[in-house]
């Protein structure tokens, strides 16, 4: 058989497209606010998670996994461009300088050597071939709207108002159980949206990132999710009366903060829900959140049903976080803002047909960061220059692989480093602490001044300045 030029490209262009076909579709899910009291994490034992728990059967539960900065602009806008928030200059949603900060900047970048003019991952898989959709909250503004990033696009629902079933606000203000359809709730939108999208065919793959607002507050949905929560039934949180004992001054002052807040000055958000009713008060924030969680829930497993059958005959990938923890009265501290475990943990799920083994765990520290450089394994696509965060294709290939640390930051000089064990927190002004989640997952007890633990100290003190490039 003659070979002839004109045969040797047609074989090209048939590899080409067969190359083309086989790139999967890829679905990233973030939540808003969720932290670890989802079922199969075990944050809080009451939780009823069971589309989330049943998505974790499926493929990798990561159970050390991290937001970069624990509030919702900074968050997002380091894992759509890939950067820690020392290369992105945000570190928090309010620049504005809280009572006990030293010196250190609210805003901008404070990398010696930031990348130049990166894009978020949006516009980089749209550069390679994917049709690419995003609806609801996926980042923190107009980002994900930009030039060339996106062909189809959602905005956030607004969220109902009134038809309370009762007169019941919490310190918010925000009333709880209503009346209104779920089909007229935001999330109910977005998730129908979202398989309406994902139902229609073409020759393209697909990036679809999809945003869900609850468990974000105002914390309302409809009654029959708060029905599934008896008030009086409610378990709190576990704490420790004297949690704060043994923290820095500037520690306390965190714990005692309000992302940049002073709303019932003098008392607290902690103190002012005690003062409104004690703890049948806390219940109530406590069966709030829940019931948001389980609503959510509902409607990301409508979506995720939507998914079993792929109209484009791809495989589907399937990543699914929130974009940063919550407390909910550990170290007397409430919502996000702040560099514990609970306010920076967050749930973290891959399916990766043909990799990911169904119902694993993986304990080894990741973060936000590794977003980026990770979708683009997952799709077969390079990664762009810029990212410096790690692919975890890796760890899911290899469930022996090992990760050093994750670097969390709540501003450019406050930071954590997140080991597979321990977890270590350097203040601007020099005061440390630092856990032991093996004898400690609570972080009830900083260990920062215990012998035992100084040669452990000494390293994660070298390794953070070594990333705030000191």
């Amino acid at each position: 058989m003659k070979v002839t030029t004109f045969t040797i490209l047609t074989c090209l262009l048939i590899l080409a497209g067969t190359t083309q076909a086989k790139k999967p579709d890829v679905i990233f899910i973030i939540v808003d606010d969720l932290n670890d009291w989802i079922g199969v994490m075990g944050g809080h034992p009451q939780t009823k998670t069971p589309n989330l728990d049943a998505l974790a059967a499926r493929g990798v539960l990561f159970t050390n996994a991290h937001c970069n900065a624990p509030q919702c602009g900074p968050s997002r806008t380091s894992l759509l461009h890939g950067l820690y928030p020392k290369s992105t200059g945000r570190y928090f949603n309010n620049p504005r300088r809280m009572p006990f900060y030293g010196d250190q900047p609210t805003q901008g970048i404070t990398s010696k050597k930031p990348p130049q003019n990166p894009t978020i991952f949006h516009h980089h898989f749209n550069q390679n071939g994917y049709r690419v959709v995003s609806g609801g909250k996926v980042s923190h503004g107009g980002t994900v709207k930009q030039k060339g990033s996106v062909d189809a696009y959602l905005n956030r629902p607004r969220d109902l108002r009134g038809k309370f079933t009762d007169e019941k606000a919490n310190l918010w203000g925000e009333g709880g159980p209503h009346k209104h359809p779920v089909e007229e709730t935001g999330d109910y939108k977005v998730s129908q949206w979202a398989m309406d999208e994902w139902r229609k065919a073409g020759d393209k793959p697909l990036l679809m990132t999809v945003g869900f607002y609850r468990p974000h507050r105002p914390f309302n949905a409809p009654r029959a999710y708060f029905e599934k929560f008896p008030l009086e039934s409610i378990q709190l949180p576990a704490v420790r009366a004297d949690d704060l004992a043994d923290l820095p001054p500037y520690g306390k002052a965190l714990a005692r903060s309000n992302a940049h807040k002073d709303l019932f000055k003098p008392r607290t958000v902690h103190e002012q829900i005690l003062h409104l009713g004690g703890e049948k008060e806390w219940k109530y924030m406590v069966q709030s959140y829940l019931a948001c969680i389980n609503y959510v829930d509902a409607q990301i497993g409508s979506f995720l049903e939507a998914l079993k059958e792929n109209p484009r005959d791809r495989e589907t990938v399937i990543v699914l976080t929130s974009d940063h923890g919550w407390n909910l009265g550990e170290k007397t501290h409430w919502c996000k803002a702040a560099i514990w475990r609970d306010t920076t943990r967050v749930p973290f799920m891959v399916v990766l047909p043909g990799v990911s083994k169904a119902g694993a765990r993986n304990n080894q520290p990741i973060s936000h960061v590794d977003i980026y450089p990770s979708l683009c394994d997952f799709a077969g696509i390079p990664k762009p220059g810029h990212l410096e965060g790690r692919s975890i294709l890796p760890l899911l290939k290899n469930s022996k692989a090992k990760r050093d640390l994750a670097f969390l930051s709540y501003g450019p000089e406050n930071i954590a480093a997140q080991s597979e064990r321990y977890r270590y927190i350097l203040y601007e002004d020099g005061s440390e602490e630092l856990y032991d989640h093996q004898k400690d997952p609570h972080e009830w007890m900083n260990r920062s001044s215990n012998p035992e633990y100084a040669a452990i100290k000494k390293k994660l003190h070298a390794e953070v300045l070594k990333f705030q490039g000191k």
